[in-house]
C-alpha cells in the first residue's frame, strides 16, 4: 500500500468511526457516501464496519496485540472491579473503537488486496511460465498412490516406511515389495532409498526402486535425469538400469540424463569410480571423476567434461555454454512444462551463459533475441519459435 492509500484508509477509518458515534458532518456524510460508490469492494468493508460481530473480532485483536506489546497500564486499568472499569472503557472508547474499525477495515482491505495479488499472478502465469517446484507421485507396488507434499522436497524410504525428512509418514510398506517416485514436467523431488543413497530428481523423471534391497546387489531404475549419491557398501554394488545401459558402482557421486526424448544418455561422475556398460553392443568404459560417458544409437564413447557445467541444474541453475537451441529447449521444456513448436527449420545457433533456475520463463526467453528468434507462448503452454525474416528483428513476444 502506497502513502496515498494509507492516508486515505485513515481518513475513511476516521469517518466510520465518527457515523458510529453520531457526529459525522454533512460535508464527511458526502465524502463517505462518494467513497462507498466508487466500488462494491468499499461498501463490503463499510458493512463489515458496522456488523457488532466483526467489531468484537477487531477489539479481541487489539486486546491480543497489546497483550503482546505488553501494555501494562491499559491492561491494568481493564481489570479495575466493575464500576471504575466502566469509567475507563468509556474514555478509552474512543481509542478502542478507532483501533478497532482500523482493524476491520485494513483485514478486509489487504484480504482483498491478497485475492486480487493471486489472481494478477494466475492471469500473468497464463503467458509466462514459473519455474519447477516440489512435485512428485509415489506409487507403490500394490496399486497405493501418494501426491507428494508440495511445502516438502524429500521422502525417505526404511523400515519404517515412506516419510518425509522431518518424519511425518507418507504410507507404511506394507506388502509393496518396489515404489517408483515420479516428477512431472515442472516439478522435482529428492528421495533417500533403502540403503541411504540420496537420489535428486530432475523434472519429468521416474526411479523404480524395491521397498527392500537384495543381500547381493541394490538395483534401480531411471527414465529423466538424477544425480546420485550412492552409499558406500563394499559386497552390494548399486546398478542403475536406464534405455540401453546399466551405470554399476559400489558408492560414488555421479548423474544420469536419460531422457526418453533425447537421442544420447550421458553419465557424468563427480567422485569415485563407475562401470557404464552399452547393452545392445556390449562395449563397456569405466569413468573417473571428470569424465562423461555418451550413449547414443551410432557412438558409445568418453570424453573429459566440465563438471561445474554438466551438473548446473543440481546447484540451481542452468548453463547453456555451447548447447543448440534444440538442447536448450528440451531443458525449458522439461522444466517450464511447456511444449517447444518449432516453425519452419530449427535454426543452427549456439548459446553461451546461463542464469538461475528460480528464473521467470520470461526472462529466460530473453535469450532468443539475441539469436534473431521470435517467440509466442500460448495459453495452452506453447512455445512457438521462429526464425526472424533477415532484414527484421522482432525480438520476443
Amino acid at each position: 500500500m502506497d502513502f496515498i492509500e494509507e492516508e486515505k484508509l485513515i481518513r475513511i477509518s476516521a469517518l466510520v468511526l465518527k457515523e458510529m458515534q453520531g457526529r459525522l458532518t454533512g460535508e464527511e456524510r458526502i465524502f463517505l457516501d462518494s467513497w462507498l460508490k466508487e466500488s462494491a469492494l468499499h461498501t463490503q468493508i463499510y458493512q463489515r464496519c458496522l456488523s457488532g460481530h466483526k467489531q468484537r473480532e477487531a477489539y479481541a485483536s487489539l486486546r491480543y496485540f497489546e497483550t503482546q506489546r505488553n501494555f501494562d497500564g491499559l491492561k491494568a486499568k481493564i481489570a479495575f472491579p466493575s464500576k471504575t472499569r466502566t469509567v475507563v472503557l468509556r474514555r478509552l472508547w474512543p481509542i478502542v473503537a478507532a483501533a478497532s474499525v482500523l482493524i476491520a477495515i485494513s483485514g478486509i482491505w489487504f484480504w482483498n488486496k491478497g485475492a486480487n495479488q493471486q489472481l494478477n499472478e494466475r492471469l500473468v502465469s497464463i503467458n509466462d511460465r514459473l519455474p519447477a517446484s516440489n512435485l512428485a507421485t509415489i506409487t507403490l507396488s500394490d496399486g497405493r498412490q501418494y501426491q507428494l507434499n508440495k511445502t516438502e522436497n524429500k521422502v525417505v524410504i526404511d523400515s519404517g516406511g515412506i516419510h518425509y525428512s522431518h518424519g511425518d509418514q507418507v504410507a507404511a510398506i506394507n506388502a509393496a515389495v518396489s515404489a517408483k517416485i515420479e516428477t512431472p514436467r515442472g516439478g522435482t523431488y529428492d528421495v533417500t532409498l533403502p540403503d541411504g543413497t540420496n537420489v535428486k530428481l530432475n523434472a519429468g523423471t521416474i526411479l523404480t526402486y524395491p521397498t527392500v534391497f537384495a543381500k547381493d546387489k541394490r538395483e534401480v531404475t531411471l527414465l529423466g535425469e538424477a544425480y546420485f549419491e550412492v552409499a558406500k557398501r563394499k559386497d552390494q554394488p548399486f546398478i542403475v538400469h536406464s534405455k540401453n545401459q546399466q551405470v554399476r558402482v559400489l558408492g560414488t557421486h555421479f548423474n544420469i540424463n536419460a531422457y526418453q526424448t533425447s537421442a544420447k544418455i550421458k553419465t557424468t561422475l563427480l567422485e569415485g569410480k563407475v562401470t557404464v556398460k552399452e547393452l545392445n553392443r556390449g562395449h563397456q568404459v569405466t569413468l573417473l571423476p571428470g569424465d562423461q560417458a555418451v550413449n547414443s544409437a551410432a557412438n558409445f564413447s568418453k570424453r573429459a567434461v566440465n563438471v561445474q557445467q554438466e551438473m548446473a541444474w543440481v546447484y540451481g541453475k542452468f548453463n547453456f555454454d555451447g548447447k543448440s537451441l534444440r538442447e536448450v529447449m528440451d531443458e525449458l521444456s522439461q522444466w517450464y512444462a511447456i511444449d517447444v513448436v518449432y516453425k519452419g527449420d530449427i535454426p543452427e545457433v549456439e548459446f553461451f551463459g546461463g542464469t538461475f533456475r528460480t528464473s521467470k520463463l520470461s526472462t529466460i526467453l530473453k535469450i532468443l533475441k539475441d539469436q534473431d528468434l521470435s517467440y509466442q507462448l500460448t495459453d495452452d503452454g506453447k512455445l512457438i519459435i521462429k526464425k526472424n525474416a533477415s532484414n527484421i528483428r522482432k525480438g520476443g513476444q
